[in-house]
């Protein structure tokens, strides 16, 4: 499958929600065929921009931490400080990711073909393919839609605070409120004077962090959802085997047995190609986004706990919080709830479907294949049993729903926690 095959794709030619990340311009970024300059891709260049210039926004936003302020921050505004630290680490972990393995990426779109497996058994299950196109195209389009929703309210937050405070920024003693409310090193008269500066510095980091953290979370659901239904088409492509081939010849002679026998040998064959061709980009996926799905579930189980704190620390406060204030954290909580889960139900998917393609392979009808096909059947057991990958956060955790329902409980141990202790 040559490169200009893979350049001129079509959205429903593959399994996954390609217009998406057209329009996003992400899959632009592996297309070997995009624009250059200077023999490199346009997009790898304008990706390295731009990461240097949130990089020093950043740095600059962290030095009010080591210099003397004339103002002090309660800890609501530092847990959200926090947490838009460990968002822009994990955003920026992804693109670098995506950057420095843009040819694993493009390699790994091949899998996502329509016709990637090629065996007539498990072209004939090529149906189960298309209904996890439709369910993951809707679940990303959803979960990108929110993402943006999310994103407006934090950089619409604001503006809609300053039209209904309409303080003079000359007699406040107080910054205004911002995005991320970095502590940049400036006195509280110059911050408010020179406030839409600073408010366009963190706009732009919420709109960076918006589309690396978004585009890289509904491709790797997209992925997923293609692996899984390929697991489940060669299971369905093992049980068929040799089934059509014996009903069809039941009542025939005895020496016509071994052509069915040979028939029998070249759909294994044909099967087991697929399986092979599948596992290797399965590897190659898991090689690829390893450190992305480890990091993913760290810092989403990290920043879920930190919100699930500011919202306990918010509610108990005697103080009135604004209405918005709570309405961003609510909706960011939301959407690293949603992908959290999704990443740890799709991963124990996959691992259901890997081990559901050994109990296809004892279905069939192995019962009336002579030893040749039952030799070549035990070989692509043992060879299944040997290609079992399971990403794992620890040597003894394996990322699943029952690691989502720990953190989970995390969560509700800390809510439950700190209100005693309020109470009290």
């Amino acid at each position: 499958m040559g490169i200009d095959n893979m350049s001129s794709l079509k959205s429903n030619e593959v399994a996954i929600n390609l217009k998406l990340f057209k329009v996003f311009r992400f899959y632009h970024i592996f297309d070997p065929n995009s624009g250059k300059l200077c023999k490199f891709n346009v997009y790898h260049l304008a990706w390295y921009i731009i990461n240097c210039v949130i990089g020093c926004i950043l740095i600059y936003g962290l030095l009010g931490y080591f210099t003397e302020m004339e103002d002090v921050i309660d800890s609501i505004f530092h847990i959200q400080i926090m947490f838009c630290y460990l968002l822009y680490s994990l955003s920026l972990l992804k693109i670098i990711t995506f950057l420095y393995k843009a040819n694993n990426i493009w390699d790994l779109l091949r899998v996502t073909r329509i016709n990637f497996l090629t065996s007539t058994q498990c072209q004939a299950h090529i149906g189960i393919l298309h209904k996890h196109r439709n369910k993951s195209i809707k679940i990303t389009n959803l979960i990108s839609g929110f993402a943006i929703v999310t994103t407006l309210e934090w950089i619409l937050f604001p503006l809609v605070l300053r039209l209904l405070s309409k303080t003079d920024a000359s007699h406040s003693n107080k910054r205004f409120e911002n995005i991320f409310n970095f502590r940049f090193p400036v006195t509280v008269c110059e911050y408010n004077n020179y406030y839409f500066i600073f408010y366009i510095m963190e706009s732009f980091i919420a709109i960076f962090m918006l589309y690396a953290y978004v585009v890289t979370d509904v491709f790797f659901i997209s992925v997923c959802y293609v692996i899984i239904a390929q697991y489940e088409i060669i299971k369905r492509a093992y049980e068929i085997v040799n089934c059509e081939q014996t009903s069809e010849n039941n009542n025939e002679n005895k020496n016509h047995n071994n052509i069915i026998v040979n028939d029998c040998c070249d759909d294994l064959i044909s099967i087991v190609m697929d399986q092979q061709n599948h596992y290797a980009k399965l590897r190659l996926f898991y090689s690829t986004y390893k450190l992305i799905i480890v990091s993913t579930v760290v810092i989403n189980s990290g920043s879920i706990i930190i919100l699930t704190y500011a919202s306990v620390v918010i509610f108990t406060s005697p103080e009135t919080i604004p209405i918005l204030s709570i309405v961003k954290l609510i909706s960011a909580f939301t959407y690293m709830f949603f992908v959290l889960f999704f990443l740890c139900y799709l991963m124990e998917c996959i691992n259901n479907k890997i081990e559901s393609v050994q109990l296809g392979m004892y279905s069939c009808n192995w019962t009336a294949m002579n030893i040749k096909s039952k030799k070549l059947l035990l070989f692509s057991m043992r060879m299944h049993n040997a290609n079992k990958l399971m990403i794992k956060t620890t040597p003894n955790n394996i990322i699943n729903l029952q690691l989502f329902n720990s953190v989970m409980m995390t969560s509700y141990n800390i809510v439950s926690a700190m209100v005693n202790t309020r109470s009290k």
